[in-house]
């Protein structure tokens, strides 16, 4: 699994080109260029009683132009950037664009599953349907201010399953970047699970770990998943969180949540989604 191309959709918020700073740790594994894509919504240019909003299009777009250009101007001799200015509906353009990505990044929603589907949300909109590795990061400025790289300590959550294997496999392929792993598997006390079961999954995963030569350190704990996971990020105070997501339907993902989705949203650190 390489790490070529790295899809970077923005509206331009707080904190968005510092996050981008950080993702240019992916150059010591292939890094060669970065897209970014911003969106102008449909929706606001679309019609009024006035008709298609065509010198407001206009105006969003050379506002986005000239931000895109500081942004080159600054990493042009780190990687190669593309820009790409599209009207449309945000949601279905990164899909679109996703497709020649090998990984992509965004700001991750900071409001609940429940009101985000009221009220909408670029990013859960497209993360139940994305099929390449996504880094999610709350654009604040504790993350931000972090000096560590994003990779330096890794808080690996794995149940066996086929999205944890791949990230297994992400993981291996970014391993030059990769610090140390904290490899957690949690037991669901909601299921009646016991941490026996997953011990010789774990035992597996730590090994193919240390194979790629990197520090692990195995926790096998019972609980509700999503919240073991976080506090674990933050006990061991992790720069990042891993994990597969599952294979639930857009309903199930956005009211009633996915481990990894309610990870998303409570975590304060920024996590890797792999399908």
């Amino acid at each position: 699994m390489g790490i070529e191309r790295l899809l970077f959709p923005t509206k331009f918020r707080k904190g968005a080109f510092e996050f981008l700073k950080k993702l240019m740790v992916f150059k010591k594994v292939g890094l060669k260029e970065v897209k970014i894509l911003h969106v102008v919504e449909k929706e606001k240019v679309a019609f009024d009683l006035a008709g298609y909003l065509k010198d407001l299009e206009e105006k969003l777009k050379k506002e986005a132009e000239s931000k895109i250009s500081e942004w080159i101007e600054y990493l042009k001799d780190d990687v190669k950037i593309t820009p790409k200015i599209v009207v449309g509906i945000p949601e279905y353009e990164i899909l679109a664009e996703s497709k020649d990505a090998d990984i992509v990044a965004s700001g991750k929603p900071t409001s609940s599953f429940i009101k985000k589907l009221f009220f909408g949300s670029t990013t859960l909109n497209f993360i139940v349907d994305i099929n390449k590795p996504t880094v999610l990061a709350k654009l604040e400025d504790s993350f931000l201010k972090d000096e560590r790289d994003l990779y330096e300590k890794v808080v690996f959550a794995t149940d066996g399953s086929d999205p944890c294997k791949r990230a297994l496999e992400f993981l291996k392929s970014i391993s030059p970047i990769v610090g140390k792993v904290e490899l957690l598997s949690v037991a669901n006390i909601e299921r009646q699970e016991k941490t026996e079961m997953f011990k010789k999954m774990v035992e597996e995963y730590e090994k193919e770990i240390k194979a790629s030569g990197v520090d692990v350190e195995v926790h096998l704990l019972e609980g509700k998943p999503s919240k073991e996971i976080v506090n674990l990020a933050t006990y061991t105070n992790a720069t990042m969180i891993v994990m597969g997501t599952t294979g639930k339907d857009k309903f199930e993902e956005l009211v009633l949540g996915s481990t990894s989705h309610r990870v998303m949203e409570m975590s304060k650190i920024p996590i890797t989604m792999v399908p």
